[in-house]
């Protein structure tokens, strides 16, 4: 079976979408010819990643994060004439690479399945004009006749509102962190943020998290916060926390490797992500939990199913102090820690049978 797969983006670019869409692409390409086009920041090629073929595009534009090439319908509709696809799969957060390929699909008779990522998509900026406009009018037609793979409940749940069927398949966690032996016990009082750090990705609050450090500090001066994670606001984001005095407790580590990455879940006691918008999954938070170690979490999108409140971590309200007393309390109730800890790594496995 030859199979089309669109994406605005494509591992190692991207985040969570990304990897959803890379083990789906490589797992059919085991028994299936699987070629993938996608946007790309960088510059345009086509490569080879195992046995896919990637083709990447340079967008003539990127709105509110997402990429729009001109000349992607025109191209999609030949490439299924040429190569005659048996199926088209489109994963989507945001609109245009999506839309283009399910109207060609349905242009040329093909079956076309929609892998939606996002609940909310409204954002809390300018944007959300443009973002109610295309949930009334061209997502609509995106999203009609469509086999829709939806990435949790909570997103299952935003489809129905908009009266859309779809069939659940939550992201599956990276073996490596299912087969890496867990540390229960994490080092000094290390605290961990892994998110993207672009503009668009504001509702993530890292800002947030910093000022609750703040008050965190104050009864533990050796606190110390590690982020991982890239974006055009790494800089904003380093100069606030000199401004708040944290220059000493906070280290920026950048895009890791997947090693470092392990490595960083495994010696931090507690991940917190205080998110506000639209956390479809949590694939992050996951994998702390896969590693033995605690989250913190807020109260959005599919988080409170994920994290077992006061068994597995902590749910927090999106206030400082609040999150800086669920902080403090379990780094300094280490037994308890402990507990959420082992509790959290065999909680995860209902999402990975």
């Amino acid at each position: 079976m030859r199979v089309l797969l669109v994406a605005p983006y494509f591992y190692p670019e991207g985040g969570g979408l990304e990897r959803y869409a890379y083990k789906m692409a490589k797992e059919l390409s085991e028994e299936n010819e699987v070629v993938v086009v996608c946007a790309t920041k960088l510059y345009e090629r086509t490569e080879k990643i195992g046995n896919i073929k990637v083709i990447r595009k340079k967008p003539n534009l990127i709105i509110s994060n997402t990429p729009v090439r001109v000349l992607l319908p025109f191209e999609l509709i030949r490439m299924i004439k040429r190569q005659n696809f048996d199926v088209i799969i489109a994963h989507t957060p945001v609109p245009f690479f999506a839309d283009v390929a399910s109207f060609a699909a349905k242009l040329m008779g093909k079956p076309i399945t929609i892998v939606y990522h996002t609940g909310e998509l409204k954002k809390g900026s300018w944007t959300d004009v443009l973002a109610g406009f295309y949930e009334r009018t061209v997502e609509k037609m995106t999203l009609r006749n469509t086999k829709i793979i939806s990435v949790s409940r909570y997103v299952q749940r935003i489809l129905g509102r908009k009266g859309f069927h779809s069939k659940v398949e939550y992201p599956k966690i990276d073996e490596a962190f299912i087969l890496e032996r867990p540390d229960f016990r994490g080092d000094g009082n290390t605290v961990l943020f892994v998110g993207q750090l672009g503009r668009f990705h504001r509702w993530k609050n890292l800002d947030l998290l910093l000022r609750a450090l703040v008050l965190v500090k104050r009864e533990i001066p050796d606190v110390k916060l590690v982020v991982i994670g890239g974006g055009d606001l790494i800089g904003y984001y380093t100069k606030l926390a000199e401004d708040l005095g944290l220059e000493g407790n906070v280290e920026f580590l950048g895009r890791v490797s997947r090693e470092r990455l392990i490595s960083s879940y495994k010696s931090a006691k507690l991940l917190v992500l205080p998110s506000s918008k639209s956390e479809a999954f949590g694939m992050v938070v996951v994998e702390a939990l896969a590693l033995g170690t605690p989250a913190i979490v807020s109260r959005v999108g599919e988080f409170p199913v994920i994290v077992d409140d006061k068994k597995s971590g902590l749910l927090a309200r999106l206030d400082e102090r609040d999150i800086a007393e669920k902080i403090l309390f379990l780094l300094e109730d280490e037994k308890m820690r402990r507990k959420m800890a082992v509790t959290g790594r065999k909680a995860i496995k209902r999402f990975i049978s």
